[in-house]
């Protein structure tokens, strides 16, 4: 008897789901979609435990008629594809017809739909592959779906979910580039019976952005552009220099109304940005590119997360030429320096030399720990003998000893004292503070909101940060490590990745960006502070990320330079 055997129907719809729905945010994302292509101008989002129990996708869109309402979860049902030439001239978001019949495969799904033609709405519910005839029921025009229990009958997929918490970010990671992209259709999610987001219709897609992340529109740039021909339009909102961030996490690409995620057009706005933005930090933008439909290939993915773009290279080389013209006319470029911006000092210069006056060369200010065997045995004792001699581009220290010029990067030096000052104290369980004398507010994203809330808020206390909650998106720091320059910058890099996947000396290592000295004039006795503080440390040679804190020039090479 052979081996080959045909699935039957129940296993290989249950498959057939797995390719398109992987966890709720699949969920949420094939619904949404739905109500958008039904021309909904309201659209609720109700989620019970980040959808495993519950969601419900609520809006007021066309509705659905009663005769086509049993068709929706036969798999491939569709009113978008007619003919095999449809295919290439996709405008809306769904068209294959799998999402109600893969979501019903893996969850009891109710479906009530209301057309503005019929006198009543229309439900049916589908549960194991199993339907009821459509039954009348009093609504509003519109549709409602819920979802319950999503793999209930598929156990061993439920139990590879994660958390709540991140199930949770996973769907507003699916909703916001939707919010984004239709500032027209009013939003509402609502999680555990909280409202976590209220976005009502009307505005521009700058000022959605805004209120989404909370950033003021004063800070974001537009930039608009249309081919002679009308076949290329694009727009960019973007944030200037004052807007950075420390990951990838606020960068969006759509492309024909539909979001998808491009690697070269991502490449290239956050490579003009290098020119405007400290390293390691990355721009807030959002790309709409509008091609011709029959352009541009959407049936790539199941999930539709990736689109084929006919002369991409073209198109790429106009995106780089449009977006590089108007930043550089927008932002004053910021080159060869780290330009992270320092709250200028109000202690004078003379004042500052008199604390660096009584520091004692012999003991170490962190503790005489072991030395790295990898360093030169004779570094530090040359290092501490040099002379300060010159600051050059308002970032680097020059130190002359022995026939050598040692150069001091003061932004990755200072970074890296900070560093293992704090280390040590939080070790000790003494971190030295600074109480603010005006608390400092910092607008939160609705994911940072979270991961201060999860447990940002206890592990920045560890490292001594004392914030509590301002309102709904913001929270106030009122005292912060002393060294730290910028505490709102700290705190943000430390929330913007989720605290939980972190240990205490990984979080320093992101609150010591906000401690920065890069143009700072230092005069000659804070640089020789400097250089002792340095010299004092554990690692002196690199910056708690792994920067070069010194480079040794010997006179030698300096000759060799100029053929001598």
């Amino acid at each position: 008897m052979g081996k080959i055997q045909i699935l039957p129907e129940i296993i290989a719809s249950k498959i057939a789901a797995g390719e398109v729905i992987e966890r709720p945010s699949s969920v949420v994302k094939e619904l949404i979609e739905n109500s958008i292509d039904a021309d909904a101008k309201k659209i609720t989002i109700i989620l019970v435990k980040s959808g495993k129990n519950l969601i419900v996708v609520r809006d007021n869109g066309l509705g659905i008629e009663k005769d086509d309402i049993p068709l929706l979860f036969q798999r491939h049902s569709t009113s978008k594809i007619k003919s095999f030439e449809d295919l290439f001239k996709i405008d809306s978001m769904g068209f294959r017809g799998e999402a109600l019949y893969s979501i019903a495969s893996v969850s009891e799904v109710f479906l009530r739909s209301k057309t503005s033609r019929d006198e009543t709405g229309w439900e049916i519910q589908v549960k194991n592959g199993v339907k009821t005839d459509p039954r009348p029921v009093s609504m509003q025009n519109g549709t409602e779906i819920e979802v319950h229990n999503l793999f209930a009958n598929i156990p061993a997929r439920r139990k590879f979910l994660k958390s709540d918490n991140a199930e949770f970010k996973r769907i507003l990671n699916v909703l916001i580039p939707y919010m984004i992209l239709y500032p027209s259709i009013s939003f509402y999610l609502i999680h555990n019976k909280k409202k976590i987001l209220e976005l009502h219709a009307g505005c521009s897609e700058l000022r959605r952005i805004g209120e989404i992340f909370n950033i003021d529109e004063k800070y974001l740039i537009e930039i608009s552009w249309k081919s002679p021909d009308n076949s290329i339009s694009l727009k960019m909102i973007s944030g200037n220099t004052d807007i950075n961030r420390a990951k990838k996490d606020i960068q969006f690409i759509f492309v024909n109304k539909r979001p998808v995620q491009h690697s070269a057009f991502s490449f290239i706005i956050n490579d003009i940005y290098r020119n405007f933005l400290p390293p390691e930090t990355y721009p807030v933008f959002a790309l709409f590119l509008q091609i011709r439909k029959e352009d541009v290939d959407v049936n790539v993915h199941p999930t539709k997360r990736e689109v084929r773009i006919r002369n991409e290279s073209e198109i790429l080389d106009t995106l780089k030429k449009i977006v590089e013209k108007n930043l550089f006319q927008m932002i004053q470029p910021k080159t060869f320096s780290y330009q992270i911006k320092i709250e200028p000092s109000h202690q004078h210069a003379s004042e500052k030399s008199e604390e660096y006056k009584n520091l004692n060369i012999e003991e170490s200010l962190f503790g005489n720990g072991p030395q790295p065997s990898y360093e030169p045995k004779d570094f530090r004792k040359d290092f501490i003998q040099s002379k300060y001699i010159a600051t050059i581009l308002s970032t680097y220290l020059l130190f002359e000893y022995n026939e050598r010029l040692f150069i001091v990067d003061q932004h990755a030096a200072h970074e890296r004292i900070i560093f293992e000052k704090l280390l040590a104290q939080v070790n000790k369980g003494k971190v030295i503070t600074h109480q603010l004398l005006i608390p400092v507010s910092v607008p939160l994203t609705a994911i940072e909101m979270i991961n201060w809330k999860l447990e940002g808020k206890t592990k920045l206390e560890k490292i001594g940060f004392q914030t509590t909650q301002w309102d709904s998106k913001t929270i106030a720091i009122h005292s912060c490590p002393e060294g730290i320059k910028k505490p709102e910058l700290a705190v943000r890099n430390i929330l913007s990745e989720g605290v939980h996947a972190f240990d205490i000396e990984t979080i320093l290592k992101k609150a010591c960006r906000g401690s920065t000295m890069s143009g700072q004039q230092l005069s000659s006795e804070e640089a020789e502070a400097l250089k002792i503080q340095l010299v004092s440390c554990n690692n002196p040679l690199t910056c708690p990320h792994g920067r070069p804190t010194i480079v040794e020039i010997e006179r030698k090479f300096i000759e060799k330079m100029f053929l001598r």
